[in-house]
């Protein structure tokens, strides 16, 4: 069950736009604008394996674009309804849900969750801004991917140095 879990999330972000490539150049970004670096590609893609790779991972991912795919066919009389297609503001269950990701990784993911959360580069961003369908937790679970996949890359070449 652990890989097709793993793996049904991996279809689930790719269903809604986010493949690993994705992760993959949006990570590569971050680490070379934060930390000026050549990347190692082979320590990338397993930094990003190992994320994903994880049960409590894909159980987050799973939930939260299901919450995104249930908005637009929740009854009139849901009240959650309205909240989730304006993305209101106080409804930060997507930011919790994106922490629930983070904090598997270290307290550095977290923060760095909350800068790419604040500045929405690329195809963060580009997911927040999309009027076609709900994105409300799809663009905080790609902030906190990368930001996870960031802090895994930089361990797995040793740890921070910076």
């Amino acid at each position: 069950m652990t890989e097709a879990l793993q793996l049904a999330a991996i279809d689930k972000l790719g269903e809604r736009g986010v493949n690993i490539e994705d992760i993959f150049h949006g990570t590569k970004a971050f680490l070379v604008d934060k930390y000026h670096d050549e990347i190692n590609v082979d320590a990338l893609n397993q930094a990003i394996k190992r994320v994903l790779h994880k049960d409590e991972v894909a159980d987050i991912i799973l939930t939260a674009i299901y919450l995104d795919e249930q908005a637009p066919i929740m009854p009139d009389s849901e009240p959650l309804k309205p909240r989730l297609q304006r993305d209101a503001n106080g409804h930060n269950v997507d930011e919790i849900l994106a922490i629930g990701i983070t904090q598997q990784f270290s307290a550095a993911a977290t923060v760095h969750y909350g800068l790419l959360d604040d500045l929405k580069p690329g195809l963060i961003g580009e997911i927040n801004d999309r009027t076609d369908s709900v994105n409300v937790y799809l663009d905080d679970i790609l902030a906190a991917l990368i930001s996870s996949a960031a802090m895994t890359y930089l361990e797995i070449l040793g740890g921070n140095q910076y």
